[in-house]
């Protein structure tokens, strides 16, 4: 599969929302299993990353509407998109990564650099 035939709301969904094959990848996942609970350490395993990265990732999907957290002290976080917009949108991804891995990464790493964020990474003061 080429990016030309990936569905253009999911490109569109990848380009809003995606940032990171990291957190595809726990997207994926969490949506794999919905009744799931699901812990830093458990994604973390699954996706071979380390429980920050795995938790930072789970806090984006609850701050999108993709995912909840049960706010225990050691959360788990369950697939539970907030709209069925939303749900059509990742099921779509889901289905288009099954197709075509490669090339829905590619969408990843191949986006057009966000002209805001560079021009405010201009003014970052840096230690040399």
């Amino acid at each position: 599969m080429s990016q030309a035939e990936i569905p253009e709301a999911v490109r569109s969904f990848v380009a809003q929302n995606i940032d990171s094959a990291e957190l595809l990848e726990t997207l994926l996942l969490v949506h794999s299993d919905p009744a799931r609970e699901w812990t830093p350490e458990a994604v973390a395993q699954s996706i071979y990353t380390v429980p920050a990265g795995a938790t930072r990732r789970l806090e984006q999907l609850v701050e999108m509407g993709l995912a909840t957290s049960n706010d225990a002290a050691n959360p788990a976080y369950r697939y539970a998109p907030t709209r069925p917009a939303l749900a059509a949108q990742v099921d779509a991804l889901a289905q288009a990564y099954r197709r075509g891995r490669v090339a829905v990464i590619n969408l990843i790493y191949n986006k057009p650099p966000d002209p805001l964020r560079s021009f405010a990474d201009a003014f970052k003061l840096r230690k040399d």
